[in-house]
């Protein structure tokens, strides 16, 4: 009988679970790895893995779940947790050294009750806005990036911040032509900007289609100034996502 996995989300306030149901092999891992990329477009504060109704076909498989961690704590600083694992998957998570590198616990309830408050940094702070594919839409995310780094306490690298979303919004508006949503969030010490476009064609780096012709520099830019930078493909479209160092 071939492998199956489901996985469904839950919102619950700034949290968002994720109940994972079936058998978590190589092959069913994108199932949940995609399911988690596409709730961390939403920037949740808290993602958390129910898997009280997984079964680790594949201890290797398992791997997934750190990397996961990895990404959302690169962008957009999400913490991740796992909760109501059964006892034979526990045993598993322990051999994989996977409860060293993601916080368990006994229940959902309680992984939300914990939420991020042992992280650095305190409490989540965000500020977002929608813009239009026009000309002046830089000047706004610039605005909009100034005014948070300033209303944080972080205006000291405020002029980088504005530099990358400039980048950003710039390469956002001369290739998607969507409508962008902007978003700034400071996060466990870490600035995090991003730019959620309708467009599902991935930038890649260095191409001569994502050179931005005002300035010749494009994503280069931003892969040289920042932390980490990535793209995480959505439904409807993508987010394209940077990181500095607020601290």
């Amino acid at each position: 009988m071939r492998a199956s996995l489901a996985a469904t989300v839950e919102v619950r306030g700034d949290a968002t679970v994720v109940h994972v149901a079936g058998s978590l092999g190589v092959s069913t891992a994108p199932v949940l790895r995609t399911t988690v990329l596409e709730c961390l477009a939403d920037e949740p504060a808290l993602i958390v893995l129910d898997v009280a109704e997984l079964r680790a076909h594949d201890d290797v498989a398992l791997t997934v779940l750190p990397a996961l961690a990895q990404h959302a704590a690169a962008w957009p600083g999400s913490s991740v947790s796992v909760a109501a694992a059964p006892a034979l998957l526990r045993s598993a998570l322990d051999r994989m050294a996977v409860a060293r590198q993601i916080p368990l616990f006994a229940t959902t309830d309680a992984a939300i009750a914990h939420g991020g408050a042992g992280a650095p940094g305190g409490e989540p702070q965000g500020m977002r806005a929608r813009l239009q594919p026009m000309v002046d839409a830089t000047a706004a995310a610039r605005h909009l990036v100034d005014r948070a780094c300033r209303a944080w306490g972080v205006a000291r690298i405020a002029d980088l911040a504005e530099l990358i979303i400039t980048e950003l919004v710039s390469n956002g508006v001369r290739h998607a032509r969507t409508d962008l949503e902007v978003r700034v969030a400071l996060r466990h010490r870490q600035l995090h900007l991003s730019v959620r476009d309708g467009s599902p064609k991935l930038p890649v780096l260095g191409a001569t289609g994502d050179t931005l012709a005002e300035s010749g520099r494009g994503l280069l830019v931003v892969e040289a100034l920042t932390h980490r930078w990535g793209c995480t493909p959505v439904p409807d479209g993508k987010v394209v996502w940077a990181t500095l160092r607020a601290q």
